[in-house]
């Protein structure tokens, strides 16, 4: 996982807002058919307001990576 440059991060600031449980759930699918999974569950508890679970077979996510998962402007998927 490496930092965006800046610009990267003005243009993808400007394009994309994750603004409803539906928006957090169909983002979080992609990731997990990004990582190859062939299956795919998913939890919601309280209608996805107190948790959303995804579980899935994908590739996973490398240790190294943990880190910085979470964090404003990393990301493993783009590569240049």
């Amino acid at each position: 996982m490496k930092q965006l440059p800046a610009a990267t991060v003005r243009l993808l600031s400007s394009s994309q807002t994750i603004t409803s449980v539906v928006s957090v759930v169909k983002e979080l699918i992609e990731n997990s058919l990004d990582a190859g999974a062939t299956s795919i569950e998913v939890k919601l508890e309280n209608y996805g307001f107190d948790k959303i679970e995804i579980r899935d077979n994908g590739e996973g996510i490398k240790a190294v990576d943990v880190p910085v998962m979470a964090v404003k402007y990393y990301t493993s998927k783009i590569s240049s």
